[in-house]
């Protein structure tokens, strides 16, 4: 798996994304980043909060995916 930053992450807006993959509520408390039920959530990138919080983007979104798939394999 290609640790570049996936531009569908990187730039969807943490709203959206949690939206999207509620599950995600979790990978981004992990790391700090209370992103869940924020004013500004609506308008910040996946790309903008990883700088804000100091995390890495690429690390995140090996995160995100693996607990995609995770998810995935629990349905089936």
């Amino acid at each position: 798996m290609s640790l570049l930053p996936d531009v569908s992450y990187a730039n969807e807006t943490v709203a959206a994304l949690l939206a999207r993959e509620p599950r995600a509520a979790r990978v981004l408390l992990d790391h700090g980043m209370h992103c869940v039920g924020c004013a500004i959530a609506p308008f910040e990138t996946m790309a903008e909060i990883c700088v804000v919080y100091g995390v890495s983007l690429e690390q995140l979104i090996v995160e995100l995916r693996d607990d995609r798939a995770s998810e995935e394999r629990e349905t089936t």
